[in-house]
């Protein structure tokens, strides 16, 4: 079968290779990837950044983000059948107790990224008690599922976190970023009734600022405007050290801040004791959030069902490119207008 391939550590390494078809062993299913969504993660491993091929394997097969059929179910799989379609979550339990999204780093795999074979690929295994069945009425969107599920898990830990301690109904979001997470972000929290202002420093007639406006809410050119005001919510999703800083400053007494993106090396935060101490006075929450657990997954395809109905297909929109699989190049090229790219393993 037909795979897209990187060797980590190796940068530039992305191949079109032939391979050997998997078999679900007990308790996997064999999928047919429908669409596969490429991300930033992606981008590391292809340049050599990040990445880690299967125990036994010199390649590792690219796509975290997929919708995929049912084609074969191994011994023991009882809550899928064939036909069906679904969505698999990432993350794969190494040693680890603890709800998967929730081991710490080291005791966990990854399809497409971490241990695992992805799913950019014309077949793909799957551990069966890790799909989501996807509804018939998004099947076309729910290539977004996956990283729509990391925004629900950062806004349920905000909403739980803000709650268990009184009676706290957010009002307002302030959203900082205006890629994939951040406007998925921004839908969820519209649906949720929030006001939101969304802010990056693409111009205020770019297709993420027109996005933004369509959902109702406020977007704001981070590069010829200055944001003002507190808020109960701020989602940080740029992985910018500097908008990290900028974030503490709009964050309203008792809100919460939740930090979505993964941060280079380096930088620091600026007047950190005044930073912290204003948290303290205030009552502020601060938490980090990364991948998402099942519960996240069906929270999303919900929420993509909603937009679609209330947002005129709004999801959609969010598709901005789109590439076979023979030519998957087009598919792992990135410019600044781009939202989120689809590699199309079979073709609608």
């Amino acid at each position: 079968m037909k795979a897209v391939t990187v060797i980590p550590g190796v940068p530039e390494s992305l191949r079109l290779m032939e391979v050997p078809k998997p078999s679900p062993s007990k308790g996997q299913v064999l999928l047919k990837p429908i669409r596969v969504g490429v991300c930033g993660t992606d981008k590391e491993i292809i340049e050599g950044r990040y990445g880690k091929a299967p125990e036994g394997s010199q390649y590792l097969i690219l796509g975290h983000e997929a919708v995929a059929e049912v084609v074969e179910l191994g011994d023991g799989v009882d809550n899928v059948g064939v036909g069906d379609i679904v969505v698999p979550t990432v993350r794969r339990p190494l040693n680890c107790d603890l709800p998967v999204d929730f081991c710490p780093v080291g005791h966990y795999l990854e399809h497409g990224i971490w241990g695992l074979h992805g799913h950019a690929a014309e077949y793909s295994v799957t551990d069966a008690k890790y799909l989501v069945k996807v509804p018939k009425e998004v099947i076309d969107i729910a290539v977004l599922t996956e990283p729509l599920s990391v925004v629900e898990k950062g806004i349920d830990m905000a909403m739980r976190l803000g709650q268990s301690r009184f009676d706290w109904k957010p009002k307002t979001a302030l959203i900082l970023g205006a890629g994939p997470v951040g406007l998925l972000a921004t839908m969820v929290l519209r649906l949720m009734g929030l006001s939101t202002v969304t802010t990056a420093t693409r111009p205020p007639d770019s297709l993420k600022a027109k996005l933004v406006k369509e959902l109702g809410g406020v977007y704001v050119d981070s590069a010829i405007e200055q944001i003002s005001g507190e808020f109960d919510i701020v989602i940080e999703a740029t992985g910018a050290p500097q908008v990290v800083n900028e974030g503490f400053r709009h964050v309203a007494p008792n809100g919460v801040y939740v930090l979505l993106g993964v941060y280079p090396s380096g930088g620091s935060l600026n007047n950190l004791g005044e930073l912290m101490t204003n948290v303290v006075l205030n009552n502020k929450v601060i938490v980090g959030s990364v991948n998402a657990g099942i519960k996240h997954f069906e929270m999303a395809l919900e929420h993509l069902r909603r937009a679609k109905e209330e947002f005129s297909n709004w999801p959609a929109k969010l598709i901005t490119k789109r590439a076979s699989l023979s030519n998957y190049q087009e598919a792992y090229t990135w410019t600044h207008d781009d939202i989120k790219t689809v590699l199309e393993i079979i073709p609608s």
